[in-house]
């Protein structure tokens, strides 16, 4: 049989998530909270989105990058895989074809769709500052950042070039394996999205033209290197650490399986 597709919400329960009073912040905490304040500022000068709205995007970020739980250790709890992965033949910020899998290159992956003219903060911004606050924690742990790589994909083919992937990718500053990597077209956009049950629509106004905005669900998927998924991150549950204790915990339970034979 094949692995189930299950609802990635059993994870809350399974961490049974304890409330964190440790208020305190780290100087490179302050320069991502910053990243996360410059994107918060671009929205309101650009968006026409109601002051209800403003407010549930910035408890949103404050929830994500600085959430009021402690992530369980690495190794006190398990991932069953959720779904397993076929490659897909992209495009890297250079104009390159890439293979996912090659992208990968047999590491743990974070997956997070995007697209760069995203303007709900609580959205791509609030994801891009997330992976960029995984990418300063890895950078100062290398043995752990060798088997690690980040991966953001572009859900917007018709404008997201490599060009406009590179410009994201210089902005974001990567300091470990982070790939920026977009679609040929739509039709290859769309056979990655249904893989990983993404879905993405396009906001029409009222005239029939395109509004240039996606509607679509933050999703980041953790990716182990037998391709399947371990767990699916969003909205107040996409915390720097829980991901990188999830990485860990990985890792953990494949050196316990090599030493004891199994697969």
């Amino acid at each position: 049989m094949g692995i189930q597709k299950r609802n990635p919400g059993f994870r809350v329960a399974a961490y049974g998530l304890a409330r964190n009073d440790d208020n305190r912040r780290s100087d490179g905490n302050r320069s991502l909270f910053f990243f996360g304040a410059v994107c918060l500022l671009l929205f309101l000068l650009h968006s026409s989105s109601t002051h209800s709205d403003m407010h549930s995007d910035l408890t949103a970020i404050q929830s994500t990058l600085h959430p009021q739980f402690t992530p369980p250790a690495p190794g006190t709890y398990s991932l069953p895989p959720i779904d397993t992965i076929t490659d897909h033949h992209l495009l890297d910020a250079t104009g390159n074809p890439v293979a996912l899998f090659d992208a990968a290159a047999g590491k743990i992956a974070i997956i997070s769709f995007m697209y760069t003219s995203c303007a709900e903060v609580g959205g791509c911004p609030l994801a891009a500052t997330v992976l960029q606050q995984i990418d300063q924690m890895l950078v100062k742990r290398p043995e752990l950042a060798r088997q690690v790589t980040l991966v953001s994909l572009s859900f917007d083919a018709e404008r997201d070039s490599p060009q406009r992937m590179a410009v994201a990718r210089h902005a974001l500053a990567p300091r470990t394996d982070w790939h920026f990597l977009t679609t040929t077209d739509a039709t290859a956009l769309q056979s990655v999205l249904s893989d990983f049950d993404q879905p993405v629509a396009k906001l029409w106004n009222e005239d029939g033209s395109w509004s240039g905005l996606f509607r679509h669900v933050l999703k980041v998927y953790l990716v182990d290197t037998q391709h399947q998924i371990r767990n699916i991150y969003s909205t107040g549950l996409f915390s720097a650490q829980l991901v990188v204790n999830d990485i860990e915990t990985i890792l953990m339970e494949s050196t316990k399986h090599s030493h004891s034979g199994k697969p």
